[in-house]
């Protein structure tokens, strides 16, 4: 049964808890980290308690993906694709552009960031415990998996963003190479370079694809990190590898299309065009996709975050992707369908967006990798019946990506990394716009890390 598929160690998750936080263990309750990390099982269930970390909400359970749809719309109510009516003002905060550094939202995930590249760390570091040599290999490439994943999205939001072409010396986020267990000690640091963080995750990636399996169940396998990559060499504007990458994974994986765009969408066991999927059990993890996007009888909040018509204009008929949306009967708010099971799995990575990853990295490269980048967008739009492109260019593309991915954890990194800006203007005339590395679109550093790490850097525009 899948309620059965992801344990968290207690143990684990207590001595995961906080960076900040001393250890204190109830004996009946847990055992001392130093006994867990002896044995093979320990270390062991630390690997399945860094995937329960990854599936709490504030993670990979759904903020992180939520946090990019807020930074990366307008704001503008006539012209915004979405529009924020939650109560959280936390979340606001990043809707209208204006984050404090005492956020306590954005504080979690930094934290629960953190949290799970410490415990990928402590994997490595005690994987002499693990006897055989396949599944030391396997944890290796899972634990470093789980960490290039957790730095990407910090230095994604913490940090300016990659330029391809530049030195890209601007302060990234910490890097922490080696397991903390003694958090009474300074473990001040200063940042990294956004071009070191950037290595740290593409090693880490190239050494999980070496390492992985090509089938690891509901778990990160070879394909996993291949996509990944993909994902990070587009951030990068690095189209050569981004496209090997993606091409990779699309011919390779075994992974294929769903046959319909709903079926992409709300299940409980992977389907064959998930290439990742964060695990969501009644024990484990939190859907806050659906809290945020879906209506109280699809148990969300009755959709804080809402459709509007400029993002509907964006389709053209037909197209079931623009029809892929219901109307919540307590509110006449209009919700994404993509949402609607607070049990079922939340997508990180998708065939599909290989398909665009491909596209867009072969029409940039002049090149036909796999298939023209014609081919792979109609190949996407025939899936959601809407007609075939006759041309494509890479206006296309990024269109047919929002359409395609749209409340995913997309917006604000493709904005960023093609250099558009943001209307933030009263009337949605352009009058007032962020630039793409505004600072306003940065993450502060928490005010909980700056008091703690004596020599980081606060991020410009706030105060530590």
């Amino acid at each position: 049964m899948k309620a059965n598929k992801l344990i968290l160690f207690i143990i684990f998750a207590v001595f995961f808890a906080s960076c900040e936080n001393e250890l204190n263990l109830e004996p009946k309750q847990r055992e001392d980290a130093s006994v867990t990390l002896s044995t093979e099982s320990g270390v062991t269930n630390v690997l399945t308690g860094a995937y329960a970390l990854a599936a709490n909400g504030n993670a990979y359970g759904g903020r992180i993906l939520l946090y990019a749809d807020l930074l990366g719309v307008s704001g503008v109510l006539n012209t915004t694709d979405l529009r924020w009516r939650g109560s959280f003002g936390e979340l606001r905060q990043m809707y209208i552009k204006s984050m404090q550094s005492n956020n306590v939202i954005i504080e979690g995930t930094y934290a629960r960031c953190y949290e799970i590249i410490n415990a990928a760390n402590t994997v490595i570091e005690n994987i002499d415990k693990v006897k055989d040599a396949d599944k030391k290999a396997r944890m290796i490439g899972e634990a470093n998996f789980l960490k290039s994943l957790a730095y990407f999205d910090l230095v994604r939001f913490f940090a300016k963003p990659y330029v391809s072409g530049q030195a890209n010396s601007q302060l990234g986020v910490v890097i922490r190479p080696n397991a903390i267990y003694d958090f009474n000690a300074d473990l001040s640091k200063e940042r990294s370079t956004v071009d070191e963080v950037y290595k740290v995750i593409i090693d880490g990636l190239n050494l999980a694809y070496t390492n992985l399996p090509e089938e690891n169940s509901f778990y990160a396998d070879k394909y996993a990190a291949r996509a990944l990559l993909a994902r990070v060499y587009l951030q990068q504007g690095n189209y050569a590898l981004a496209r090997d990458a993606a091409n990779d994974v699309i011919e390779n994986s075994g992974h294929s299309l769903s046959q319909t765009y709903a079926g992409a969408f709300n299940h409980e066991t992977d389907k064959d065009e998930d290439v990742f999927a964060i695990q969501i059990t009644k024990q484990t993890g939190v859907n806050d996709v659906v809290t945020f996007y879906a209506s109280e009888d699809n148990g969300g909040r009755g959709g804080d975050f809402t459709i509007r018509d400029a993002y509907l204009s964006k389709f053209t008929d037909p197209d079931d992707r623009a029809t892929f949306n219901y109307v919540n009967d307590a509110n006449g708010r209009l919700l994404t369908s993509k949402f609607t099971d607070q049990f079922g799995n939340v997508g990180i990575i998708r065939l599909a967006e290989m398909y665009l990853i491909r596209a867009e990295a072969n029409l940039r490269a002049g090149t036909a990798l796999g298939n023209t980048p014609l081919d792979d967008i109609n190949s996407i739009r025939s899936r959601a019946n809407a007609d075939d492109l006759s041309s494509v260019t890479i206006d296309d593309i990024l269109l047919e990506r929002e359409l395609e991915l749209g409340m995913e954890g997309f917006l604000i990194h493709d904005i960023r990394r093609t250099k558009r800006s943001i209307d933030i203007s009263t009337s949605g005339d352009g009058s007032d716009v962020l630039p793409f590395d505004a600072d306003e679109l940065v993450f502060p550093i928490p005010l909980s890390e700056t008091d703690a790490n004596k020599k980081i850097t606060q991020n410009p525009g706030y105060s530590s």
